[in-house]
């Protein structure tokens, strides 16, 4: 990212034995302090404006633009460490707006890269729409559907429906890295739980987001 000048993400300064030593970006980001894994997080008002919302979708194509064609050496991922494949990049792996510095209430870098892997650039899409729209069972109605539009076209997807098959794959995915995450059994059942909580409530929604595509 540092050779092709993407500013969206620190610049690795020096590694000290197990450590990187990053840049520090500045700017708000809006992490929720009670968050559990699997489940959804509060996000401030700024976070859903239509600006912040096309300006991530500008920024992650950027991202994947720069990262298209990198092939690394070193492949030892967090999770499912593999080459990548024939339609897959290596991307940031959990983005949202926790992982987002915001600066003026617009996304203007990705951090947090310890879950960087091999992904399609479709997948990591849908699993952004989850995060910063944002889509679930227990988030407040209203405006999701424009702004899942605005997403998809700040970004440039020429096949928008497809972007519906992907929401719900990236979940299916996103299950095979709960075992990494060394969660008590309630707790791993807690996350699951969810996950089909989210997956029903999108059959439920499907008609109204294919439409408003």
């Amino acid at each position: 990212m540092e050779a092709t000048g993407f500013d969206g993400a620190p610049r690795v300064i020096a590694v000290e034995e197990s450590t990187e030593v990053l840049t520090y970006i500045d700017g708000d980001v809006p992490a929720d302090p009670g968050w559990q894994p699997g489940m959804p997080s509060r996000l401030p008002a700024y976070v859903l404006s239509d600006d912040a919302i096309i300006a991530t979708g500008e920024l992650l194509r950027r991202l994947h633009d720069t990262l298209d064609g990198f092939r690394p050496t070193e492949t030892s991922y967090r999770f499912h460490p593999h080459p990548p494949g024939r339609d897959e990049i290596v991307s940031h792996g959990d983005l949202g707006p926790w992982n987002t510095v915001y600066r003026g209430g617009l996304p203007v870098a990705f951090i947090d890269w310890d879950s960087a892997q091999p992904t399609e650039p479709l997948i990591e899409l849908a699993s952004a729409a989850w995060s910063f729209i944002p889509l679930g069972p227990n988030e407040p109605p209203g405006g999701e559907q424009r702004r899942l539009r605005l997403l998809v076209d700040a970004y440039g997807l020429d096949d928008r429906p497809s972007i519906i098959t992907a929401l719900k794959d990236c979940k299916l995915i996103s299950v095979q890295q709960f075992r990494h995450w060394n969660l008590r059994p309630a707790d791993s059942a807690s996350a699951l739980e969810y996950r089909a909580a989210e997956l029903r409530w999108l059959q439920t929604v499907v008609g109204d987001l294919s439409a408003a595509l």
